[in-house]
């Protein structure tokens, strides 16, 4: 039985426990991989495997590491979870690179391959699995063209298989919204609902006041259904940069923000979705979520108490 665990470490790191995959004959055991980039960034990127089985002499010890070509801009997201083809999205988001990770024997990794620009979208940020075990990942902006040209103010979503293929693809620009800035950060699909939501944050600094939306489509074809703003609070700043959407028992949504709001996200299957913000927080730079039964675990970069 394989048991995964992901834990989202700020910047440079994404670690991963799991034990050996199928179609393969691994080592028996548990594993750590670590998503890691050079903090100098001199150095390349690169996926480090580490012993993670308690009751193994090397518990804690470096077992192998597998360098990329890419020189270290930001080492982002990996997947949340780990797929049950072992094979791993991890990206560089500065570089706007992501590299498919083969990991079915920990020990052996490989990069099965990488891209950068697809469907017409660039820097792609967040990746789920869909039912069909493809990946559905959110590209921050439209591709201009030519390189002395802005990044676009919109983006989209673009299904990807397990060798980096294109599926299918769908702009996340919204004429309802026309100027605004709809670059997609993260999603949660809802495959028994036919809908996928995502948010809308920027990754630049200076644009992070500017993410205040969240987006309800259909999965079946990809369809833009509503876009909409996130409820604004008394403080006025927790609904500022709304990142990592979660799914709740309840079937509602909670979305995170930078501000340390906690937006609830209901009625996705209607005309009319609304968000209340239902928690703020104390702090700020809140990041990415986890919720485990009936509880949110939230992180907090620096906290006010």
């Amino acid at each position: 039985m394989r048991r995964v665990l992901f834990i989202l470490v700020l910047l440079f790191c994404v670690i991963a426990v799991a034990s050996h995959l199928q179609d393969q004959k691994p080592a028996p055991g548990h594993y750590l991989f670590v998503w890691c980039g050079d903090a100098g960034r001199k150095g390349n990127d690169f996926l480090a495997v580490v012993d993670a089985d308690p009751s193994s002499p090397s518990y804690g010890h470096l077992l192998t590491s597998l360098a990329t070509d890419q020189q270290t801009m930001r080492v982002h997201h990996t997947e949340y979870t780990m797929p049950a083809s072992g094979m791993l999205f991890a990206n560089d988001h500065d570089a706007g690179r992501t590299f498919i990770f083969d990991l079915r024997d920990p020990l052996h990794p490989k990069v099965v391959t990488s891209f950068t620009d697809l469907a017409g979208y660039m820097h792609p940020h967040s990746y789920l699995r869909l039912p069909n075990g493809h990946v559905l990942a959110t590209f921050q902006h439209a591709h201009h063209g030519a390189t002395e040209e802005p990044v676009g103010m919109t983006g989209g979503l673009v299904e990807i298989d397990d060798h980096g293929t294109v599926i299918r693809s769908a702009s996340n620009a919204d004429p309802a919204f026309a100027g605004a800035l709809l670059t997609p950060y993260s999603l949660v699909v809802l495959p028994e609902l036919d809908r996928v939501v995502s948010t809308n944050s920027s990754m630049h600094i200076d644009e992070i006041f500017a993410g205040v939306t969240y987006q309800v489509w259909r999965l079946s074809d990809l369809k833009l259904l509503k876009t909409a703003y996130f409820d604004v609070g008394e403080n006025r700043y927790a609904q500022i940069s709304p990142e990592e959407p979660r799914l709740a028992p309840d079937g509602s949504i909670f979305v995170q923000t930078l501000g340390c709001g906690l937006e609830r996200i209901t009625g996705v299957n209607t005309d009319e979705p609304k968000s209340k913000l239902a928690y703020t927080f104390p702090g700020n730079w809140c990041g990415v979520p986890t919720i485990v039964g009936h509880y949110l675990v939230q992180s907090a970069a620096a906290s006010t108490v």
